[in-house]
């Protein structure tokens, strides 16, 4: 049995993740965020000109043209938010885990290990199909829910990420059931070896 060791690690010879050089997400998922930025910009103008055309009180009717500098200031700044947005998103795929960065006021840096990766998981929405792009998921113990998702991806770039990732999980299967089984051949071993002591 090896002998329990507990030693501090000096925390400055830790490898550095911010280091690491991120993959940028291509360049067609812009357009697709773009598009489904305009759908809910374009409901929200419709919502607004209906209220212009249907209501009765003139005060809405005088302040249609506040409703509208409104809806343009929220769009520019929506814009510029989504464009900044795109630009610090950026993913790795590294011999033990994935990185995915995002965020514009607060950056966050998700890590997933291989070992904790239980699913993974490639999906493709309708207007990802059509520029040939797709995301993908990995899921961890304990949630129904994806813990990390990286959208913007080439189809065929999704698919080798999904299969390293899928081969990197069932090589550590493989080794805990290897691990499990030389453990339980040792114990079985150990009580022959106490059986035959006994009946000595």
């Amino acid at each position: 049995m090896n002998e329990f060791t507990n030693q501090t690690i000096d925390i400055s010879t830790l490898p550095k993740f911010e280091e690491t050089t991120l993959n940028p997400l291509q360049k067609d998922y812009f357009k697709v965020m773009l598009i489904q930025f305009g759908i809910v910009f374009g409901i929200l103008l419709i919502g607004i000109i209906a209220l212009y055309l249907i209501s009765i009180e003139e005060l809405i009717q005088n302040k249609i043209i506040y409703f509208i500098i409104g809806w343009l200031v929220l769009l520019l700044l929506s814009f510029l938010y989504l464009k900044i947005s795109f630009a610090k998103k950026g993913f790795a795929l590294r011999e033990h885990d994935v990185i995915f960065r995002s965020g514009v006021i607060s950056e966050t840096t998700t890590i997933v290990t291989n070992n904790r990766v239980q699913h993974v998981a490639l999906h493709q929405g309708m207007l990802s199909r059509y520029f040939g792009l797709a995301s993908i998921e990995l899921f961890t113990a304990g949630g129904s829910a994806s813990d990390l998702k990286i959208n913007g991806l080439l189809l065929e770039d999704a698919k080798k990420v999904k299969e390293s990732v899928s081969l990197k999980i069932n090589e550590i299967e493989a080794e805990v059931v290897e691990e499990q089984i030389n453990e339980d051949q040792i114990q079985v071993s150990e009580n022959n070896l106490k059986e035959d002591s006994d009946e000595i």
